[in-house]
């Protein structure tokens, strides 16, 4: 998301993007040789986190029009990747302050934080009488950073000084809260899932915070890159298309994939659908494993993409052997892989329990895949089961229920079956526009209203 919207905004904006530098770093930027240091003192301190950000420094690079800011630090750079390390809470408590150094050093007219990672940067210019204006952005609620008291003592002394009573949630230290607290504007990445949010369980323990601060939270939709998104150029499918050729160029697709995963025996008439995502509870697939199982009569040839909890993933790897004439599943993440699936699909499946926008049925419109998804949060907001066939966008069911999702495929077959229905829907979601341009447009006036803050 922050790199396509980036990308966007810098046309007309200047742009600077933080990033951790670890290890893991698959592309060299186009470096510029600035350095910015983030920490400068003469006293010789044992305060691990002055240590640590005296040894830290912003690399500055420029990749698309957006200049890059690399911190290079110990807690950083020998790491192969940025998440799912161990003392997170100290971690990214130094890169927040260090993205407030670089946003004073820079001069910037506003600092947009994202998620509890960086939400202790709000609190930092909150607190300094030097501090900006602050945009806040939620994108996904369910993992807000929250540590006891005991290991976050360090945010009350040298260079924090933070007060940690904002924080305070449920008797711990809440990242996300502190971002929600101290920004003069919250946003999140749909206008579903910002009224979801304003009540419990999908506040996550946090729709007070929120609710307090609801004049200043606003939804805003995602957006995909159009260019890089589009299957009349895409360099990972077999056979190029657009609306005009679709019925061929899916088919071709289809017989393509098929025989990739060994079942060109397969009928290619048949309805595919894919799905492609993590295998967590909140994604919802155990509700689709329990409509798949009630309905063996259904159709349909469903291919899965995904990783992640390792009883589901058994259970789809039992269904793809036992009922291999219905659904293949392949374990693990493959860009190519993934772009082959929505190039081939009829239909694609999103079975949320919740979402707070998801970007795959973005990505089937845009391929001609008819998504499928449950009535929630951003997917509620982007697909639309019109009772006008002329504005019908998708199919629709009710979240967390089996059968109301069994009733969605059945529709779904029946609309495969109306060629003319099934191709008219087609085309009017290939032209359906979920570019960056609007929401650059809807984050301008987020950015001048905390500005005026």
């Amino acid at each position: 998301m922050l790199s396509s919207l980036s990308r966007q905004q810098a046309k007309s904006h200047r742009v600077g993007v933080a990033i951790p530098k670890t290890k893991g770093l698959k592309e060299s930027p186009h470096w510029t040789g600035r350095q910015i240091l983030v920490y400068e003192t003469k006293s010789d301190t044992t305060n691990p986190a002055v240590r640590i950000l005296k040894d830290s420094v912003f690399r500055e690079a420029e990749w698309k029009g957006v200049m890059l800011y690399f911190l290079d630090s110990p807690v950083f750079r020998e790491l192969d990747g940025i998440y799912q390390n161990p003392d997170e809470h100290f971690r990214f408590a130094i890169y927040s302050y260090a993205c407030f150094v670089l946003s004073l050093e820079l001069k910037v007219d506003v600092f947009h934080a994202h998620d509890w990672h960086t939400a202790l940067g709000c609190a930092l210019h909150k607190a300094s009488p030097w501090g900006k204006s602050t945009v806040f952005t939620i994108h996904n609620l369910a993992y807000q950073g929250d540590h006891p008291h005991w290991m976050t003592g360090f945010l009350e002394e040298e260079p924090f000084y933070l007060s940690r009573s904002s924080m305070d949630q449920n008797g711990k230290i809440n990242y996300m809260k502190a971002g929600i607290m101290t920004a003069d504007k919250i946003t999140t990445v749909s206008p579903g899932y910002r009224n979801e949010t304003l009540w419990e369980p999908n506040g996550f323990g946090l729709s007070y915070a929120l609710s307090f601060k609801s004049e200043n939270y606003r939804g805003i939709l995602n957006g995909i890159d159009t260019e890089e998104w589009n299957p009349k150029i895409d360099p990972h499918i077999p056979y190029k298309y657009d609306k005009n050729s679709i019925s061929k160029g899916k088919l071709k697709n289809k017989k393509s994939l098929l025989e990739e995963i060994q079942r060109p025996n397969l009928d290619s008439n048949r309805p595919l659908v894919g799905l492609i995502g993590r295998l967590t509870y909140q994604k919802g697939y155990e509700t689709f494993l329990k409509a798949f199982l009630n309905r063996p009569r259904l159709n349909h040839f469903f291919l899965f993409l995904g990783a992640g909890d390792s009883e589901l993933e058994a259970k789809l790897f039992h269904e793809s052997h036992h009922n291999s004439d219905r659904i293949y599943f392949y374990k693990g993440y493959s860009e190519s892989f993934a772009r082959k699936i929505e190039a081939a699909s009829d239909f694609f499946l999103m079975p949320s329990l919740f979402e707070p926008c998801g970007l795959n049925q973005f990505y089937s419109h845009a391929y001609g895949s008819i998504p499928i998804v449950s009535r929630v949060g951003g997917l509620r907001d982007s697909v639309d089961e019109s009772i006008f066939e002329e504005r019908q966008t998708g199919i629709v069911f009710e979240p967390n229920d089996a059968d109301s999702l069994g009733f969605a495929l059945e529709r779904a077959e029946t609309l495969y079956e109306d060629k003319r229905k099934f191709e008219l829907i087609q085309k009017t979601i290939m032209q359906l526009d979920w570019s960056w341009k609007q929401r650059v447009a809807e984050y301008e006036t987020v950015y001048e209203e905390a500005s005026h803050r």
